[in-house]
């Protein structure tokens, strides 16, 4: 044991012991998330998993337990705040990714020990290098705004390698194998959020190879490993099945298991040595199937999604944006060999100082890239290869995935400004006082601070959530309303869930409809209620049809004379709904088919009509004459598939499917082909986007901060605003016209800013 570092947290450095230089550091990052911290939710899987965490729901597999419990027990103890439900869970991302910072600090402290004579290089380094980890943009924009699960993970994988770092110095004593077993239920815990805090395995098997071999032999301490391992992962095993079995809201994968037995089973089975040991008829099925994520079908590694050299070039791609990400592409990457090279020079000098721990961080920061660009396979980038069919690219920039890569290589710049500044200082003449004379060297520990803050700032950021409120409210009561995917329907659960806005619609997003438990939620969440059933008594589980609330109605709506519907909005069966082909069916010559006695359908001959495909088709004819039926202005690809745009109205940002026959009329008008959805209801539409929607703000921005929606969601508030002043234009109404013009104009703009 190196007595120079054993106790290296307990040194008094100046005023503070190093552990409250960790906690100095700590909440000075902390300071700067809090600063910038969003307002309420954001696009993609923020809304989810705020929603998820205020209702105890269950998000996207495998269900992310860990986050869902800490995030409602962090609302509730926030409470006396007085912040919004969204800004809590964005101030517990903030949190986390602040304690991470203390942690990274002292496991930093513990590596500059074993070489660093003077205890001030020791903390100026652990200074340096949390700081430029902290402040990479990826790292920051996940801190500032609950965008995923990963600052939860992000924490995960630094307390164990700080503990990895203490073990080291007490590696075969019963304080070091005590250590080993805390490891071991950190990550247990750790996988029960999300497989991201697995990622130090590799790096923790072959430090203990390298430093202690022999504590492998040692059966009872591997047992007692496996066991803790084990009693982290719990959550997950008892959490998701449990709570599914409850009905929540949002209950994706609908995970529940006849029993415990069953429900042990199911990751039993997940592992390729123990699954020949499992029966199959003893594992949970729903289950498992969630833990592996069978719904969204990933390619195996053999078959690559893009060349190895696309997915190397994408990870390049956001490695350039973690430094200087508001400079210009052709100055920024100055900035980025900068960083490189200093990462480069932090490598090098613990490779120097002290190979044992560097065994550990080399072999992580591996894993962190080379491993997971393989691993991941993803397509090719959101915004690389313009050549590329749409098709054969990533939906969104997937810079969050690499979060941790950019924290350790951002350690190891820092790690490189402490050693120029150190080399500096020695080179000075005047002993002791060089420090200081080459104390500016370590500003450049600053410059992603000062240079991806406009860009991580996410102060004022209402759009997402004001988007689901627009789009909601572009919906009659009880209405049936279609939405694409993901992005364009998380949000509106957030809204729904969290602050109670338009319960009474149905939000129906297509490509989940190609599971079989998604299509029997909706059917239970739409059925009418019997006497005496209240669905807003138990608003965090599936009752029936939430009511329409007149009392919290905007205008188009508040005076309506609304009837209930009178049935869900699917009557199939549970075995009905399995029985649906899964292979889709090609359409052999243009078909029409006749949907309701106004409504057809145009089939193209060669189309693919799929499983979510028949349902959409169900779901309308059952729905039709019983409730309105809208299409997001996002879901083209739903209503496109059938034909259905001479049948729609644009409403604002949805388009109602018209049980009837379109007219002109002073109201309804009918568009020039250059338009998708050809007719407009004026009124309504007036109305939507001048008096109810929350919009206006938008028009003073100058960049549309969220790069994946940059493109689709100003545009969209473009059409509406722009498909508006041409029914104006076509009635003569010129002055109503232009104003609609000026503001599409002016958020196509937003649309069009590509930015740094």
């Amino acid at each position: 044991m190196d007595r120079t570092v054993s106790a290296i947290e307990h040194e008094r450095v100046g005023p503070l012991p190093v552990w409250g230089w960790s906690i100095a550091c700590a909440l000075l990052v902390w300071a700067v998330y809090v600063f910038t911290l969003a307002p309420t939710t954001a696009f993609w899987d923020t809304s989810e998993y705020i929603a998820t965490a205020h209702i105890l729901g269950i998000p996207h597999p495998p269900g992310n337990p860990l986050f869902v419990v800490v995030g409602r027990v962090w609302e509730l103890l926030l409470g006396w705040t007085g912040l919004g439900v969204a800004a809590r869970i964005n101030l517990l991302s903030a949190t986390v990714s602040a304690t991470a910072a203390a942690f990274w600090f002292l496991a930093v402290a513990r590596i500059w020990a074993h070489f660093a004579e003077r205890r001030l290089v020791v903390v100026v380094a652990a200074w340096a290098s949390v700081w430029v980890g902290a402040t990479a943009f990826t790292v920051w924009s996940q801190s500032n705004v609950n965008a995923k699960v990963y600052t939860v993970s992000l924490l995960v994988v630094a307390v164990v390698t700080y503990l990895a770092m203490v073990w080291e110095d007490y590696a075969g004593t019963p304080r070091g194998d005590r250590i080993l077993i805390l490891i071991a239920f950190v990550l247990g815990l750790g996988a029960a959020n999300h497989t991201m805090s697995l990622l130090p395995l590799g790096a923790l098997g072959l430090f203990v190879l390298w430093h202690d071999w022999k504590t492998l032999l040692r059966w009872r301490l591997v047992g007692a490993v496996l066991l803790f391992v084990a009693v982290g992962f719990s959550v997950q095993v008892l959490f998701v099945p449990i709570r599914s079995a409850q009905n929540p809201i949002i209950d994706e994968a609908d995970a529940e298991c006849e029993s415990l037995v069953a429900a042990v089973a199911a990751p039993l089975e997940l592992v390729p040595i123990v699954s020949a040991l499992v029966p199959d008829r003893a594992v949970c099925e729903p289950l498992r199937a969630s833990l592996a994520r069978e719904q969204y079908g990933k390619s195996s590694l053999s078959e690559r999604q893009s060349p190895l050299s696309a997915q190397a070039a994408m990870y390049f791609q956001y490695f350039d944006w973690q430094w200087a990400h508001t400079l210009p592409s052709g100055v920024r990457w100055v900035a980025t060999l900068l960083f490189f090279a200093l990462g480069l020079i932090g490598l090098t000098r613990h490779w120097s100082g002290d190979r044992d721990s560097f065994v550990f961080f080399f072999a992580l920061l591996a894993t962190l890239t080379v491993g997971l660009i393989i691993y991941l396979n993803f397509k090719y980038g959101f915004s690389l290869y313009p050549d590329v069919p749409i098709d054969f690219h990533e939906v969104r920039e997937r810079d969050y995935f690499y979060i941790l890569s950019f924290y350790v290589w951002g350690l190891y710049a820092g790690m490189g400004v402490a050693t120029l500044w150190e080399r500096t200082a020695r080179s000075v003449k005047g002993g002791g006082a060089g420090y200081g004379v080459a104390a500016p060297v370590l500003g450049i520990a600053l410059i992603p601070l000062l240079f991806n803050f406009s860009l991580a700032d996410r102060r004022g950021d209402y759009s997402a959530r004001d988007w689901a409120y627009n789009v909601l409210q572009s919906v009659e009561p009880y209405g049936v309303l279609f939405t694409n995917g993901d992005n364009d329907t998380f949000p509106l659960w957030y809204l729904q869930e969290v602050e109670g806005i338009r319960r009474d619609v149905t939000v129906i997003v297509h490509s989940y409809l190609g599971t079989s438990w998604y299509p029997k939620q909706l059917r239970e969440l739409t059925r009418p209620c019997s006497e005496g059933e209240d669905p807003l008594a138990t608003p965090t589980v599936i009752v029936c049809q939430r009511p329409f609330e007149p009392q919290k109605a905007t205008s188009p709506y508040r005076d309506l004379q609304v009837t209930p519907p009178v049935r869900p909005i699917l009557s199939l069966t549970d075995e009905e709904i399995d029985g649906l082909p899964v292979l889709p069916f090609v359409v052999p010559n243009d078909t029409t088919l006749q949907i309701t006695r106004w409504v057809t359908g145009r089939l193209r001959a060669g189309s693919a009509i799929y499983y979510p495909d028949l349902l959409v088709y169900t779901i309308i004819r059952e729905s039709l004459d019983d409730r309105p039926v809208y299409f997001a202005a996002t879901a083209p690809p739903v209503y496109d598939r059938w034909g259905l745009q001479p049948h729609m109205l644009r409403q604002g940002l949805a388009h109602k499917l018209v049980n009837g026959i379109l007219e002109d009329t002073a109201d309804t008008v009918r568009l020039q082909d250059a338009f998708d959805v050809r007719w407009v209801d004026v009124g309504r539409t007036q109305q939507l986007l001048w008096d109810v929607y929350q919009i206006d703000y938008l028009l003073g921005w100058e960049l549309w901060p969220e790069k994946s929606t940059r493109a689709s969601i100003p545009a969209q508030y473009y059409l509406a605003y722009a498909s508006l002043g041409e029914a104006y234009r076509q009635r003569d109404k010129p002055e109503q016209a232009d104003e609609n013009y000026r503001r599409a104009e002016s958020l196509l703009r937003l649309s069009d800013a590509l930015g740094p």
